[in-house]
């Protein structure tokens, strides 16, 4: 799951990827969010996407997140007067039902097909947008996720 912001804040797209246990395609969202800051973006991305995986009676969950702010959120939680606290509130729910997620930090480059729906997601009118086949325009971005990331990222130590 991935968002982004152009601008910060400004519009403000999410998107997602969906695979079963054995890495077979289930599904991708996009969702057009309008006006808002980066990490909103990216935890109402997580929200759509929990609540997406969820109706699909999914058990066992690995959501992968590119934002380390938004991995932090959620490991370590934040004050009640913080203004995302809302919606990671709504996140905790889903994330607290009766399933095993486990959270993890990727890197952008694993990341690209979400960071490719969730830029697909600012050509769309406002709104939620679950596809069960690949939008031509996103179809690159499927195709370098089945074949994994083929991207060197140099880490300063």
């Amino acid at each position: 799951m991935d968002g982004a912001s152009r601008e910060n804040p400004g519009l403000a797209a999410a998107g997602g990827a969906v695979r079963d246990g054995n890495e077979n395609w289930v599904g991708v969202f996009a969702l057009n969010i309008e006006i808002c800051s980066a990490p909103l973006a990216e935890l109402w991305g997580l929200y759509y996407g929990l609540h997406i995986v969820w109706e699909q009676g999914i058990t066992r969950l690995e959501l992968e997140v590119d934002s380390k702010i938004v991995v932090g959120f959620l490991q370590t939680g934040i004050p009640d007067s913080h203004p995302l606290s809302f919606l990671l509130r709504l996140c905790y729910g889903f994330i607290s039902r009766d399933w095993l997620v486990r959270i993890s930090h990727v890197y952008r480059e694993v990341n690209r097909l979400a960071d490719g729906l969730a830029n697909y997601a600012f050509s769309l009118p406002l709104g939620l947008y679950v596809f069960n086949s690949v939008p031509d325009s996103i179809a690159s971005f499927v195709l370098e996720d089945v074949n994994g990331p083929a991207f060197s990222r140099t880490i300063r130590m």
